[in-house]
């Protein structure tokens, strides 16, 4: 594992709130995964999480997140 890995958080700085930010919060980092969001969107990814993941951490965090979706919110 290199520095780059090692320094990636597990988890954004903030949790959704409730179901319905959780699904939100799933379905925009697959989207940033892929593509550079726009600015609405983006908007809405960083009031959800507190920040505009890279497309690695973005990767990471949908997994952990819906991880947590299938446990039960």
């Amino acid at each position: 594992m290199n520095d780059k890995q090692k320094s990636l958080p597990l988890v954004p700085p903030r949790l959704p709130q409730n179901e319905a930010e959780l699904e939100r919060t799933i379905i925009l980092p697959g989207n940033r995964k892929q593509v550079e969001l726009k600015t609405e969107t983006r908007r809405q990814l960083e009031s959800l999480i507190g920040v505009y993941p890279t497309i690695k951490e973005a990767a990471l965090w949908k997994r952990v997140l819906r991880r947590a979706c299938q446990e039960g919110f």
